[in-house]
């Protein structure tokens, strides 16, 4: 099987939120001031995050998963991509959990 991956020339994300890459990010200790350019993960995450997985992208070029996760949540933060989940069905979890406790409180004083 052959991916294959389509890279500009130039990096798109870099160009139009130039800020994003003022910042020296601490991501190794021992790594040089400015030395990992993220333009290239950023532009990818941007092109193929509606269709590809973290693990995915981090396999395609060859990056580790919690590299891509970092960029992923700064990419959402500054508005450049949409979260995939709405966090509908957490929200929906913690209101079933409370109805069920209120209601063995119940059935407890039904009991009584």
């Amino acid at each position: 099987m052959t991916i294959k991956i389509k890279l500009t020339n130039r990096p798109v994300v870099k160009t139009t939120n130039p800020e994003l890459y003022v910042n020296h990010t601490f991501h190794m200790k021992l790594a040089v001031k400015y030395t990992y350019n993220y333009a290239v993960l950023d532009d990818y995450i941007v092109e193929n995050d509606a269709n590809k997985t973290m693990e995915q992208i981090a396999s395609d070029l060859n990056e580790y998963v919690h590299r891509v996760s970092y960029r992923r949540a700064v990419l959402i933060e500054k508005g450049l991509i949409q979260a995939k989940r709405s966090g509908t069905r957490g929200k929906l979890v913690k209101q079933y959990k409370v109805l069920m406790t209120q209601a063995k409180e119940i059935e407890k004083q039904l009991e009584a």
